[in-house]
């Protein structure tokens, strides 16, 4: 005679998942609602505060009329990104240039082979500020717009110009110095 297991192991089954269920919730098997709205209390107070940070700051829902400062405000911001991406490209092309003209000849230790890295990492450093400094100018602005007001100006602008002056001039000087001291030797 052959023993029917399917009916053993159906209740088997029930009894481990019914011992769990009571491990879970740590009652009988029951939990009430208050226990299991207390459980999730902080999660939603989390959860409440990344839907309000969202939709203030990150979707923000604009109507046809505010549309158009939005756009500007993004065509601003991509502005700030293009800069940033040219003084970058500067970086770049001042360090390949730099190195490739003394390749193999020995560089006096003031001239452009020594030049080309620092002043490649300042360009980049000042895309990163120009980066930094136009996220910083969209987000303030974006808020700005969404309670319907504006900020006119600001320092941002004028900071970005003193950097792009005064990385020209050192740039202008650095190599007007070493193409000085190259052909005197």
């Amino acid at each position: 005679m052959v023993e029917d297991n399917s009916d053993r192991e159906a209740t088997e089954l029930d009894a481990q998942q019914s011992s769990r269920h009571v491990q879970n919730t740590g009652h009988d098997g029951i939990e009430g609602a208050a226990e299991f709205r207390q459980r999730l209390r902080p999660l939603q107070k989390e959860q409440h505060v990344v839907k309000k940070f969202w939709k203030r700051q990150v979707a923000v829902t604009v109507d046809h009329e505010g549309c158009r400062d939005h756009f500007a405000l993004e065509r601003t911001y991509l502005g700030y990104m293009r800069t940033s991406t040219v003084f970058a490209t500067i970086g770049v092309t001042v360090a390949q240039v730099f190195r490739l003209k003394n390749q193999g000849a020995i560089d006096p230790p003031f001239g452009f082979f020594t030049l080309a890295i620092p002043l490649a990492c300042a360009c980049i450093g000042s895309a990163l500020v120009v980066t930094l400094f136009g996220s910083w100018r969209f987000w303030r602005q974006q808020n700005a717009l969404a309670r319907g007001k504006i900020h006119a100006g600001g320092w941002e602008i004028n900071a970005i110009a003193t950097i792009t002056a005064l990385l020209a001039i050192t740039l202008l000087v650095l190599i007007l110095a070493a193409e000085t001291l190259d052909a005197s030797d």
